[in-house]
């Protein structure tokens, strides 16, 4: 079967690699002809566990192919699997003229029966607009079916996710589609779970949103946690779990992995505005979630005395959280600087993918600092030479804002490099004492 994909981030590259290797001819394209080149060329621009090698491997097959040739690759396949991001407009609302547009000219080409699956951020009502443009550009009924498929893939953890999906969402109200999601998806899952286009529509938002509520009763727990000497990470080891979110990044305060961009946040934000209950939700969430900088700020205080001229190292990610006015790390940027603190900001995306001796910028930013403060979510920083990190520290000093580390690797890590380690709502760690706890100074 001939598969078009559309997008060559992490999900597009992910679905094209992985349903070639499973016997389907994929042509993965991009308006971007860099990303065509590069990836034609060997080179992949995401940093995947395991992708490269999958890239390869189907390329080799002749399974996989790339073009920037959008409109030939979409006549010429049986399955169209659409995962562009969806920009915004000027009032912050999903813009789907150019998606629309493009639908149009594949309705002009079509010839034999097409599947349309949607996995791109849409709002509801997207597939249903989609039905309905290609009726309009005379195309029967009988000719094609459209399929809302919300993907749950962490960045990261890409191969994985979609190797082994806990079950996949599909949108639709026919039962030919149905069917073909069923041949589609065997040599991956036979989970799957049907709904309406709507409900599909809905599922990611409503996925991100219930990810949301727990991190936020996490930063309340461990604010407890934190106050009484408890420890969050075995409160929550305890908690009852939901299988598919206990794999998830979920700690205190823990930025939020769900949105890509800050266009698809924008998004979810504006349909956020349209309900009054799930406004008064999110407010209340965002009062939690306030609680966070001053706890860090606090814990800094505890070791510095006064953060007034102190300079602080900041790792952080551009992933957000869809809840607050901010994402997590700029608002205690914000209050390290009310605070009088110098602040020096390293956004590890920009780690991704490299080897060590590409590393020099991430450890020149902590030198001279004196204490380093995590904000990332990032897998990747845990690959860091902590040697180079406390070397350029004045005081090794390192704060966890996102309880990325457990405390079993922390010790190790304590006792290798001789550091302090604290994070949220857990002991602190310093080198041959194991963990203490230490309240905060009130």
């Amino acid at each position: 079967m001939k598969l078009a994909v559309f997008g060559t981030n992490e999900i597009g590259l992910t679905a094209s690699a992985i349903f070639a290797l499973h016997g389907h001819h994929v042509v993965c394209t991009d308006e971007d002809r860099s990303q065509i080149v590069a990836l034609n060329s060997g080179e992949v621009h995401v940093d995947e566990e395991g992708l490269t090698e999958m890239m390869t491997e189907a390329k080799k097959a002749g399974q996989l192919s790339f073009s920037v040739n959008r409109l030939t690759a979409a006549s010429e396949a049986d399955i169209l699997l659409f995962t562009e991001p969806i920009p915004v407009d000027e009032n912050k609302h999903p813009d789907l003229t150019c998606f629309f547009r493009f639908i149009r000219k594949i309705a002009l080409t079509i010839k034999q029966h097409k599947t349309f699956i949607i996995k791109s951020n849409v709002p509801p009502g997207t597939a249903s607009k989609v039905e309905d443009i290609l009726i309009e550009q005379g195309v029967s009924d009988r000719s094609f079916d459209v399929v809302s498929n919300p993907d749950f893939i962490r960045k990261g953890s890409a191969v994985k996710d979609f190797t082994y999906p806990s079950q996949i969402i599909i949108g639709t109200s026919s039962l030919r589609a149905c069917r073909a999601m069923e041949t589609f998806y065997e040599p991956i899952t036979s989970s799957l779970q049907y709904m309406d286009h709507t409900s599909a529509e809905l599922m990611r938002y409503a996925y991100h949103t219930y990810q949301s509520l727990q991190v936020s009763c996490l930063t309340m727990i461990a604010g407890v946690a934190e106050k009484y000497g408890g420890d969050v990470e075995l409160i929550q080891g305890a908690l009852p779990k939901t299988p598919k979110f206990s794999e998830h990044s979920l700690h205190p305060g823990s930025s939020f992995l769900g949105t890509d961009t800050l266009d698809e946040l924008a998004s979810f934000r504006s349909m956020i505005k349209a309900s009054s209950s799930a406004n008064q939700m999110f407010k209340a969430l965002d009062e939690i979630d306030q609680y966070q900088p001053e706890l860090l700020i606090q814990k800094l205080k505890d070791f510095l005395g006064t953060l007034q001229g102190a300079k602080i190292a900041i790792f952080t990610s551009s992933t957000v959280k869809p809840i607050p006015a901010l994402p997590p790390y700029e608002l205690v940027i914000k209050k390290l600087k009310e605070e009088g603190a110098i602040v020096q900001q390293f956004d590890t995306e920009k780690t991704k993918g490299k080897k060590e001796n590409e590393m020099n910028t991430i450890y020149e930013s902590v030198q001279d600092c004196d204490a380093l403060l995590l904000m990332s979510e990032l897998v990747s920083i845990k690959q860091l030479n902590w040697g180079k990190i406390i070397k350029g520290l004045n005081l090794p000093l390192v704060v966890d804002g996102h309880n990325l580390f457990r405390l079993d690797e922390m010790r190790i890590i304590a006792n290798t490099y001789d550091l302090i380690y604290c994070s949220i709502g857990r002991p602190n760690i310093y080198k041959g004492l194991g963990s203490i706890s230490v309240q905060s100074i009130q």
